[in-house]
């Protein structure tokens, strides 16, 4: 079993065959305590549960192989109208790479900015410079839903410095958005075109589901 320091008491390792399967388990459990990744949707929110449509064989195989690891580029952008499995397809990623030992962290984009400020108003366990250095060195970071959030300089200032950070150390990033990139604050918009974007088209699950019931 190898190990890589992350941040200052945060390490990754790299699982092997012959890992012991006590220890294994008892690393995954913090790390999924780590990433903030809801557990309940450890069974609900996984490749495996995707309902496959026509006209999504063009993009499958891009998110797929980011849940393996493999990617062109670190950045991988989910477009779309609410609905359309955005979420599903970011969270299955993350499982993916929790599965592999990997230090993932996600969060909504407003839970985000409001744990930063929280943070930093009040000093504790969870302070600001914990929360944005693991989001800034974690090996892969999930932003959920951006461009939701209220557009203000100090919560462009936040998303920028994060989003910069991994830009210019190549390190993995997964962004769901309701928005055109061209909505989105410039200097982000230019770094999430440099990667892999995937637009998701169709009708919407919940809707779907709900006229089915």
């Amino acid at each position: 079993m190898s190990w890589r320091q992350i941040i200052p008491g945060v390490y990754e390792v790299a699982l092997e065959p012959e890992v012991d399967n006590k220890a294994t388990q008892e690393w995954v459990e913090s790390l999924i305590k780590l990433s903030n990744i809801p557990p309940w949707t450890a069974t609900t929110k996984r490749f495996s549960k995707w309902l496959h449509q026509a006209g999504q064989e063009a993009w499958w195989g891009s998110v797929s192989q980011y849940g393996s690891g493999d990617y062109t580029h670190p950045f991988l952008t989910l477009l779309g109208q609410t609905g359309l499995g955005k979420t599903h397809l970011a969270l299955g990623i993350g499982w993916e790479w929790i599965g592999r030992g990997k230090t993932v962290l996600y969060y909504h984009v407003v839970d985000l900015l409001n744990a930063l400020r929280d943070g930093y108003r009040h000093p504790g366990e969870a302070d600001y410079s914990h929360i944005i250095t693991f989001a800034k060195n974690c090996t892969l970071l999930i932003l959920d839903d951006l461009g939701v959030q209220k557009e203000t300089e100090w919560a462009d200032e936040q998303l920028d410095f994060i989003i910069d950070f991994r830009y210019e150390r190549y390190k993995p990033l997964v962004v769901t958005t309701n928005l055109a990139l061209d909505k989105l604050t410039p200097r982000i918009a230019d770094r999430l075109w440099e990667g892999t974007l995937v637009h998701l088209k169709g009708q919407s699950f919940r809707g779907k589901a709900k006229k089915e019931a």
